[in-house]
């Protein structure tokens, strides 16, 4: 069956403090976002790329500066991510597999992803993620707080993948823009996720200290 990865590039980075949105940051001499579309090089049939329009024109000059040989096409997104994926949706047709990836995410392996392709395959909807290390404590809104199982829990990572059926119909509900990622917009529509395990090291750059874990990684 057909791989297509959304990778969803539209975040400003405000966390970093930096002056550009943290795909566009340096990591071993180049951007993050170009070690994560490399990461599905092969993985994959089909790179869309969702990106805020006002960047586009920087990333492109970026491909153009850097000579970047791996083939995408560039979609504008939306207010949120979840109008951004939903953007990205409409430039695939058939039916096939899609990842959805965070841009931040540049240490993913290929052999996450391919797991997870495997597994969306046989399930339908699939998604990785980690065991919680920390102490956990619930805090509600008057600031009670009590300790919780940190095994009840677990760190959603991306790829999340999931048959285009499942996918285009979850974002058909109105009400996208209220769940967080992908998988809970499927789930919000019957259908059950299927969990795998994860990798520590597939760190989604947030702050400084992430760019700099990263790039000890890399």
């Amino acid at each position: 069956m057909k791989k297509v990865a959304i990778i969803v590039a539209g975040g400003s980075g405000s966390r970093m403090n930096a002056p550009l949105p943290k795909q566009f940051l340096l990591i071993a001499d180049e951007p993050v976002l170009f070690h994560t579309l490399r990461k599905f090089e092969g993985e994959v049939n089909q790179v869309v790329l969702v990106m805020h329009p006002d960047w586009i024109a920087h990333w492109e000059q970026l491909i153009s500066h850097y000579q970047f040989p791996i083939h995408h096409s560039i979609i504008a997104g939306g207010a949120s991510r979840a109008e951004s994926v939903y953007n990205g949706l409409q430039a695939i047709e058939g039916d096939c597999l899609i990842a959805v990836h965070d841009a931040a995410r540049p240490l993913v392996s290929k052999e996450l992803i391919k797991r997870t392709f495997e597994v969306a395959a046989e399930s339908g909807a699939c998604i990785p993620a980690i065991t919680v290390k920390e102490s956990m404590r619930q805090i509600n809104e008057h600031g009670v707080h009590h300790v919780v199982d940190r095994n009840q829990f677990r760190i959603v990572q991306t790829p999340q993948v999931f048959q285009s059926e499942l996918l285009h119909a979850a974002y058909k509900q109105i009400n996208r823009h209220l769940y967080l990622d992908d998988a809970s917009l499927v789930e919000a529509n019957g259908k059950s996720i299927c969990i795998i395990d994860g990798e520590e090291s597939n760190i989604k750059i947030t702050t400084p200290t992430d760019l700099l874990i990263a790039q000890q990684l890399i």
